[in-house]
């Protein structure tokens, strides 16, 4: 299951502020321009949201909380159950009637559903209203994908399958002033039979770890008192890395931030829980005294079904050893 580690370089996401400042431009002096992202699925997509609602402010929307009158509507989207797929596409169908009260609006369908090649072809095929899709390996390059549909009478699609990179320097504007995501890692690896996060999130990659201290550094400074710690499966963080540093260790890292706030984190897999992480959830003492451990089911035969990789012995084990 290899793959190679693309690093997001800061002259590219320096290139992305440059669209962002053309955007901010080409929409000077055309009065009070709202955006409006709406999102469904996990805190990752939540985490997502936070980032583009920032490129659009720094651009010179104003993020309100209803598509009605947005210049810019951006649907980000869940695809880990069929049911959300249906929801959302039906909501996506309803926009429709804002693009005819607005012509100029530019509607936008990202996030995991979008990247299924079944959806974006169905977008293509029959919502013509939908001016962009990309899918979450390409939301860092949402300011670039934006100047061109407005400046093509094309639709713009950019859902080519890849295994992900790593971005940085991209800024959020956080839904709260207490809670915050902090992504500590993207991808999955583990290809559970039932789970498409795999195929749309690409594989594992870690970001650096005095990258995420700086972050928790940050968040800590500004006042947030409840600090979670993302990834498909935080547990694996930094098995594609040659730093050493593993879960614990970062959450021991975190730990040691200066400032007044919990840690929690989510979501993890018992096949990587380990004895060192209940460890220093104990020892550190602003790790929340919860896990979101997944069991999924208790027999072993389903388990393996689902390429779980561990049994219901081995889980109560874990859950005796915590």
């Amino acid at each position: 299951m290899s793959y190679k580690r693309i690093e997001i370089s800061p002259e590219d996401i320096e290139k992305q502020r440059g669209f962002i400042s053309l955007v901010a431009q080409r929409i000077a002096g055309a009065g009070d321009l709202t955006a409006y992202v709406d999102t469904y699925g996990c805190q990752q997509n939540e985490a997502d949201s936070e980032k583009l609602r920032s490129m659009l402010r720094q651009m010179g929307y104003r993020i309100t909380d209803t598509e009605k009158g947005a210049s810019v509507i951006i649907i980000n989207t869940c695809a880990v159950r069929s049911h959300a797929e249906t929801r959302i596409l039906g909501n996506v169908g309803a926009l429709v009637h804002e693009k005819n009260a607005n012509p100029d609006a530019i509607i936008a369908v990202c996030g995991c559903a979008a990247q299924r090649p079944e959806i974006h072809e169905l977008i293509k095929k029959s919502y013509h209203h939908v001016r962009l899709v990309f899918g979450p390996q390409q939301l860092w390059r949402f300011p670039e994908l934006l100047w061109q549909t407005m400046n093509s009478s094309r639709r713009v699609f950019s859902v080519e399958e890849d295994d992900g990179a790593v971005v940085e320097g991209i800024s959020s504007l956080r839904s709260s002033r207490i809670k915050a995501w902090l992504p500590i890692m993207y991808g999955c690896n583990n290809f559970c039979t039932y789970c498409i996060v795999p195929y749309v999130r690409g594989r594992e990659r870690s970001r650096l770890p005095e990258n995420i201290i700086a972050e928790a550094k940050d968040l800590a400074a500004a006042g947030y008192r409840d600090i979670t710690l993302l990834g498909q499966n935080v547990n694996s963080y930094g098995h594609d890395l040659d730093t050493g540093t593993d879960f614990a260790d970062i959450i021991r890292a975190v730990n040691d931030v200066p400032g007044e706030f919990l840690i929690r984190f989510m979501t993890s897999h018992p096949k990587d829980a380990t004895e060192k992480l209940f460890r220093t959830m104990a020892e550190c003492e602003k790790a929340a005294r919860h896990i979101h451990l997944p069991f999924q089911s208790g027999s072993d035969r389903v388990l393996r079904a689902m390429n779980r990789r561990y049994t219901r012995d081995s889980y109560l084990k874990l859950i005796d050893t915590a």
